[in-house]
């Protein structure tokens, strides 16, 4: 399924800021092969005079197959003021069943057949999977829900970030059902700018969540 070379291993840091104003935290996404897998991770942190109004400690993880044709496994650790959620999936494409605990307590699971993706994977699924002159549609599950998500390519544009200058394909992911991995508040959007060319770094994130609009642009890379 893929159609480009995958990189062994990723490792990008965000400045996360408050309406591109306040710089309210810090957060990271990795990329690592393992020997039939890759290991994807996401992380974001508020910084420590934060932590004083509304405390933020978000862990992701997904497993997917080399050849990203469905995911393996989906966690999601969310710690956000006083609001907790563990979320934890599984998929058996061979069956088609996804299974899902939600706080440690088993829900119902969902019959979907592959390819799909949970909501962290199906950002690389895009990057690696989908043309870049046009929308892409991916399928995509929380445990809850399956959903058909439709990329948007937006515009190309020339943006500055702190780790230099980038030309870039601005997307919006779009879902109707599906818990996406920014609780975006209701009516609100979530923009990526990926860089233009292979491999295709996600270097700006914007999404309207309920505090305001929440902005993580690439600071390094590796």
């Amino acid at each position: 399924m893929t159609q480009m070379a995958i990189p062994a291993q990723e490792d990008l840091e965000y400045n996360i800021s408050w309406e591109r104003v306040l710089r309210v935290g810090t957060g990271k996404i990795t990329l690592k092969r393992t020997k039939d897998s890759y290991l994807l991770e996401m992380s974001a942190k508020s910084a420590r005079f934060f932590d004083l109004f509304f405390k933020v400690r978000d862990q992701f993880r997904s497993i997917v197959p080399l050849d990203f044709s469905s995911f393996k496994l989906y966690e999601k650790r969310i710690r956000e003021g006083r609001y907790r959620r563990h979320d934890y999936v599984t998929y058996d494409p061979l069956h088609g069943v996804v299974t899902y605990r939600k706080n440690g307590d088993p829900m119902p699971d969902l019959s979907v057949s592959p390819p799909v993706f949970d909501p962290f994977s199906i950002l690389f699924a895009y990057r690696f999977t989908c043309p870049k002159d046009s929308n892409c549609t991916l399928v995509a599950t929380d445990g809850k829900h399956i959903d058909e998500v439709e990329v948007r390519l937006i515009k190309r544009e020339e943006i500055t970030v702190k780790a230099g200058t980038f030309s870039t394909i601005k997307v919006q992911p779009v879902w109707r059902r599906m818990q996406g991995v920014f609780r975006k508040k209701k009516g609100g959007h979530i923009y990526i700018w990926f860089e233009e060319r292979p491999p295709y770094r996600p270097i700006k994130m914007e999404a309207e969540i309920f505090i305001g609009k929440i902005v993580a642009e690439l600071s390094v890379s590796s």
